[in-house]
């Protein structure tokens, strides 16, 4: 009998990519979280201590490397001053 191929490490690499628009996407509310703070005079940590979001999380969403669960997006929204995260997303520009 032939040994299995793994076929799991394809599916979480495969995963992981984004399309073009989706890297925008992202990219834009990374520089949207960016510039609230830049704007109110905050660091990353005081989001991070206000919201209960790790320091780490904070800064791969900023730099449009983290597909973050809407739950967490709404909290740091939420921490930012915005109603909820739809409120957050609708100040996006296309």
């Amino acid at each position: 009998m032939a040994p299995r191929k793994n076929s799991s490490k394809k599916t979480s690499n495969s995963a992981q990519k984004h399309n073009r628009s989706e890297e925008i996407l992202l990219h834009k509310i990374g520089l949207r979280i960016n510039k609230i703070l830049f704007e109110s005079g905050h660091p990353v940590e005081w989001l991070s201590f206000k919201s209960g979001v790790a320091r780490s999380s904070i800064r791969e969403i900023i730099a449009g490397r983290s597909n973050s669960r809407i739950l967490t997006l709404n909290t740091l929204a939420k921490s930012l001053g915005f109603k909820d995260v739809i409120d957050f997303l609708s100040k996006i520009s296309d």
